[in-house]
């Protein structure tokens, strides 16, 4: 009897264990959460197996189904995301009228790694076509020391890519605003409904592209690698963002 009990205190281990190795990342807390989930689900089982109570019985099928569902469209969403990532990373510029970079943190004036990731990735592009302009975009946030298109300016430039080829879009929070933003700029400097190549991360390209598409622009992803631990944790958030953008659709507010 005390083995079996003693199988309830496995979630709380493995919880403890996730948040000891990764920390309080969207992906362990997903994780977390189903694996107590899945416990629950078993608990209630073994309840009505017990004491015969309908409740019990009703009230797992129910979560039984509803989590199978989940899974499902979880599985899906995650499949194409992985999908498209993969075809992101080989690089087709033919057409493409100019490359929009989109920000991702600095650490004071110092690109993140994610950051770096999307540079590299652009730079590949611009090398690939010297014709290309770009419009580096991101605002200034909270630890960021100067705007996010100013470093990205100056990784770029420093890296071989001339400063007459870069275009600067230092205002914008989100990815809506970076390409709303950016496309306004080229609209002023006399590029009207360019053909884009957006330079994301491989997790953020379908959600790019969708934004992009809402926004009328002819777009395409391009993405650098992310590392693991990076790509699992968002590459889960990205389906609850994506979920998100689906319901405004539906229900919009």
């Amino acid at each position: 009897m005390k083995v079996k009990k003693s199988v309830y205190l496995l979630p709380i281990l493995i919880v403890g264990l996730l948040l000891t190795l990764f920390g309080r990342t969207f992906g362990v807390l997903f994780i977390a959460a189903n694996v107590i989930f899945i416990f629950l689900i078993t608990f209630l089982l073994k309840s009505y197996k017990k004491t015969m109570k309908d409740p019990f019985l009703y009230i797992a099928r129910s979560f039984m189904i509803v989590y199978g569902l989940f899974l499902l469209s979880f599985i899906a969403v995650e499949g194409y995301l992985i999908l498209e990532s993969e075809k992101s990373k080989v690089i087709d510029s033919s057409g493409a009228d100019v490359v929009i970079i989109l920000g991702a943190g600095l650490k004071g004036e110092t690109p993140s790694k994610t950051l770096v990731s999307r540079l590299e990735a652009g730079k590949a592009v611009l090398d690939a076509d010297k014709d290309l302009p770009v419009v580096v975009s991101g605002g200034q946030g909270e630890g960021e020391s100067i705007p996010e298109a100013e470093a990205m300016g100056r990784y770029l430039m420093e890296n071989g890519i001339s400063e007459d080829r870069i275009i600067y879009e230092k205002t914008s929070t989100t990815t809506y605003e970076n390409l709303l933003n950016s496309m306004e700029i080229l609209r002023q400097q006399g590029m009207e409904d360019p053909k884009v190549l957006i330079v994301t991360s491989d997790y953020h390209v379908v959600r790019a592209e969708m934004i992009a598409g809402d926004l009328g622009i002819d777009a395409v992803g391009v993405s650098g690698i992310s590392p693991f631990v990076v790509r699992v944790n968002y590459f889960i958030r990205e389906y609850f963002a994506i979920g998100k953008m689906m319901m405004e659709k539906i229900l919009p507010i």
